[in-house]
């Protein structure tokens, strides 16, 4: 046998022969070099096994018969011999720094578990799509922060093997969202640390199965039952993390339905939002997070691609339905007041960024007169003023601005 190798990468493969050899590559560029690479076949019908062989002796091939993404991941990681192991789906792809940057951050801290960097979204030609994902929490928040929206991807992170071995594997009965039950386990027991580099691709590709969002909604929420208990019968029995986590949960639902123009199942899954978690009604990252709903992943946050008309006009009747359809009195007409207040808000922030400064300035003052407070709030008043700027002043500062930046630097080298 060769000597042990520091990292293992697992790459689960099932009919994805047209990607593999990207993934593999991948791997093969990286400028750490300790490493070795075990490719799972699940059972595939396409020419996955020629395309490894391709790379002869220097990737291991495992076939088995088809059992699944998490199934796969198992294999490959009982497979493994390194000390920390990456996973790398068929179709994503490593930039030639990820192990060089993330392995040394591992070495030198033996309490960390994990660790994770920023990825940006590519297209099924591994064009650059416009968004990059490089949030950082700290370890102590990371947890929560993953049951309000997961933000990592399998590709995205290395682990020590040891917590696979404490942990246990992927859970097999997830077909989904069975790396949000991982990542929760290891966050909720180890300090995991992470970085903002942009290290991984992370390949979108049409009709895949995170597309499907009546089965993402299906197994998000039974993740959530398995860390958090299933949904209590009566109202009164809810925990406070209860309701945090099955709201997060209908948000993400809600977003997806959007994203397949499902409005109905939407609506159902928005109005379950609220049932679990009314504080969401609140919060203005839940208005601006629906307002980009239509928006499809890796464009999300782009303005230049955004249909805010058709997003707005989801986003309002949403409201209006809810408000109309649930006689419930705990449901106040103030909730009600701040629940349009910041949708309205959200909304005026959305159109500012598009420079469509009409609209924003119609949605910020509809904002502050349901909710006179947002007059204390800084981001409110200024993005209010600057709506009622001509738009080529802005630029015109802007580009000032940037033209004295640039001299004093000149001038400073």
């Amino acid at each position: 046998m060769p000597s042990v190798p520091i990292v293992s990468v697992i790459i689960p493969n099932f009919n994805h022969a047209q990607y593999l050899g990207d993934a593999i590559t991948s791997v093969m560029n990286q400028t750490f070099r300790d490493f070795e690479v075990i490719v799972v076949d699940d059972g595939s019908t396409d020419n996955s096994r020629e395309v490894v062989k391709e790379f002869g002796d220097r990737v291991q091939y495992i076939w088995q018969k088809n059992s699944g993404l998490s199934a796969a991941r198992n294999t490959g990681i009982e497979q493994a011999r390194g000390e920390f192991i990456g996973v790398l789906d068929a179709d994503d792809m490593y930039e030639p720094e990820f192990m060089s940057v993330l392995v040394p951050i591992l070495q030198e801290d033996k309490m960390a578990g994990a660790v994770y960097c920023g990825y940006r979204f590519v297209d099924v030609a591994n064009q650059p799509l416009p968004q990059v994902e490089a949030r950082l929490v700290p370890p102590d928040r990371l947890f929560q922060a993953l049951v309000d929206g997961n933000f990592l991807v399998p590709e995205s992170i290395l682990v020590r093997k040891h917590c696979y071995a404490k942990l246990g594997l992927f859970d097999v009965k997830f077909r989904a969202c069975e790396d949000v039950d991982m990542w929760l386990r290891i966050a909720g027991q180890y300090k995991v640390l992470g970085v903002t580099n942009i290290l991984t691709r992370h390949r979108i590709l049409p009709h895949s199965m995170s597309t499907d969002p009546s089965r993402q909604t299906e197994n998000r929420l039974a993740v959530i039952q398995k860390h958090f208990g299933p949904i209590p019968l009566v109202d009164k029995d809810w925990t406070e993390a209860q309701r945090r986590a099955y709201g997060q949960a209908y948000l993400a639902s809600t977003v997806e339905y959007l994203q397949a123009r499902m409005t109905d199942r939407a609506y159902e899954s928005f109005k379950n939002m609220i049932v679990a978690c009314p504080a969401l009604l609140t919060r203005l990252n839940t208005f601006y997070e629906l307002g980009c709903g239509e928006q499809p992943k890796g464009y999300r946050g782009d303005f230049a691609s955004l249909n805010l008309d058709s997003s707005s006009r989801h986003l309002i009747d949403m409201l209006d339905r809810f408000f109309e359809e649930v006689k419930n009195p705990s449901y106040s007409s103030q909730l009600r007041r701040v629940a349009y207040s910041q949708s309205y808000f959200a909304l005026g922030l959305l159109y500012y960024g598009s420079r469509r400064f009409t609209e924003a300035r119609s949605f910020f003052l509809r904002a502050a007169i349901l909710d006179w407070r947002l007059v204390l709030d800084r981001t409110f008043i200024s993005s209010l003023i600057k709506s009622f700027i001509n738009p080529k002043i802005i630029d015109w500062y802007r580009e000032k601005r940037y033209r004295s930046v640039d001299s004093q630097h000149s001038q400073s080298a």
